[in-house]
């Protein structure tokens, strides 16, 4: 993948540790809120929902204390308020009003608007609460077990919001006509919403304290376990700073029980640094190769140039001078321009994509050539098997500069009076080019050595000025158009025979291309 971003100067970039651990932490701690708030909305509804049941059944324990005559009621009452108190809420809030008369309690507690002065009720019924059945509930009468408790009740307990000592309040109502004079009372008990929210708050602090202690505990260990998982990348890493040497020989050790990602990491740095090892060491055989034969043309441009100096250009020295100057500047051009081929090949990344005609390009080849091949004392020969029915893939000029270089390989280190054969065959999905002659050839044991950069072969004469380079230019196009090139014995045990093979194109551009007629049939001598 790209990098597309560029660290500022002086910033750091994020450690693996602390980047991941907080790729992990955002989505868990935003688990934990989730669960944190679904806790506390659980908590509210099951506070709201108890204090409503607490506030009704209070209602029903002082409405069955006060439907007795004075005398019962004057003990029951107490002991049932006394029943009430709990440590959240010490005081019980509640009244009790026979019309305007308070029979108990507090009396800035009012009767509901609908319960009049005369000790009347007036309007609908109010609806009773309903709360989650419990799995054992039983039946009940107007809010009571007992159907006798529940005589003389016409409103049953229900719930309203009031206000007392000017603080909001929740308030359970409940209108029951007394047993012993007819009356109807008004029963309430009120608990301030203070109470609620402060035991509310309480259980919210609990929830969010723990939400923290198990995102910072989570943290911790997933830091932590971080940093045990990541100590072999981290010794990986350790072994690179610590070797300063020689980095291009150096080769990481990994853990044989490490993890598989971290021994991929080291296999592929070790395969790395071979290839950047061996890049050097070619580079550095390039260079000292290349300056070398930089040097000898130069040198003798040196040379002829003093004795231009010394004798002029119109003497016989300084004609012979001035022909080999002019040898030595082909040479030199000759060196620089296979260079530079081999340059931009070796900047080239994948394979080159494209189609061409092989009979056309070969033609062309010889073509361009036909002077040069005219003054050789070589006999060039050009034959064709059945037609292509299909374009090579590759670069038509980059197969030109393949075909060029060795059929001038082929003439210039060819015996006197040879012969230079070019053929072009047709093959199984590909198409195969021959360029064949009858000069003394090269040995066998040299024929892998012969593609390397500037190696010529101790045995090989006629050409004098050759550098090295046609063959390694031939071999690096190859590889690059995704041909195949190799070099066997000629005919009779004589000579070398070069061999191209150039893959056709398939599938339905194959389809549309027509059977070509090569330029050269039969045989052609030059």
């Amino acid at each position: 993948m790209p990098i597309n971003r560029r660290w500022k100067a002086g910033a750091w970039p994020r450690s693996l540790r602390g980047h991941l651990t907080l790729v992990v932490m955002v989505p868990l701690t935003a688990l934990v809120i989730t669960f944190a708030a679904i806790t506390c909305w659980m908590i509210e509804s099951s506070i709201t929902d108890t204090s409503d049941r607490i506030l009704i059944g209070s209602t029903r324990l002082i409405s069955r204390a006060v439907n007795h005559d004075e005398v019962i009621r004057a003990h029951l009452l107490p002991l049932a308020v006394a029943l009430l108190q709990r440590r959240t809420a010490p005081v019980t809030h509640y009244s009790i009003y026979d019309g305007p008369r308070l029979i108990a309690g507090r009396a800035d507690l009012l009767p509901p608007p609908d319960y009049t002065a005369d000790g009347r009720r007036i309007g609908p019924l109010h609806d009773s609460p309903h709360f989650a059945p419990t799995p054992h509930e039983p039946h009940l009468t107007r809010g009571y077990v007992d159907p006798n408790d529940a005589e003389g009740v016409e409103q049953a307990a229900y719930l309203r919001n009031g206000m007392l000592e000017g603080k909001a309040v929740r308030i359970a109502t409940e209108l029951r006509r007394l047993q012993a004079n007819g009356h109807l009372v008004a029963v309430q008990v009120a608990e301030f919403d203070d109470d609620r929210y402060a035991s509310e708050r309480i259980y919210f602090q609990r929830v969010a304290s723990a939400g923290v202690l198990i995102t910072l505990f989570s943290l911790f260990l997933f830091y932590s376990a971080l940093a045990w998982g990541l100590r072999h990348f981290a010794a990986l890493t350790n072994q690179i700073a610590a070797e300063q040497s020689n980095p291009l020989h150096f080769r990481l050790l990994p853990d044989g029980n490490g993890p598989r990602e971290a021994q991929m990491i080291a296999r592929a740095y070790n395969a790395l640094m071979t290839r950047a090892e061996s890049a050097v060491v070619s580079l550095r055989q390039f260079t000292s190769n290349a300056s070398h034969q930089l040097r000898t043309p130069l040198a003798v441009l040196r040379v002829h140039l003093d004795v231009l100096e010394t004798y002029g250009a119109a003497s016989p020295q300084g004609k012979m001078a001035l022909d080999d100057i002019a040898a030595s500047v082909d040479t030199l051009e000759r060196l620089l321009q296979q260079l530079l081929v081999l340059a931009r090949l070796d900047e080239r990344s994948g394979s080159i994509k494209g189609r061409f005609d092989p009979a056309l390009v070969a033609s062309d080849v010889i073509a361009a050539r036909l002077p040069a091949l005219q003054k050789a004392d070589v006999c060039i020969s050009f034959e064709e098997s059945t037609p292509l029915f299909a374009p090579a893939q590759g670069d038509a000029a980059l197969a030109a500069e393949m075909m060029g270089n060795l059929l001038d390989n082929a003439v210039a280190y060819n015996r006197p009076g040879g012969k230079v054969v070019f053929r072009l065959m047709a093959m199984p999905n590909m198409a195969r080019v021959e360029i064949e002659d009858d000069g003394p050839g090269i040995p066998a044991a040299e024929r892998e050595k012969v593609w390397q950069r500037f190696y010529r072969s101790a045995g090989q004469t006629g050409n004098e000025d050759g550098c090295g380079l046609g063959l390694p230019i031939v071999r690096a196009i190859a590889d690059a158009i995704g041909a195949k090139v190799t070099l066997r014995e000629g005919q009779g045990g004589h000579g070398t025979c070069a061999v191209i093979d150039f893959a056709l194109v398939t599938g339905d551009e194959a389809s549309l291309w027509p059977a070509n007629s090569s330029k050269l049939g039969g045989k052609t001598a030059a």
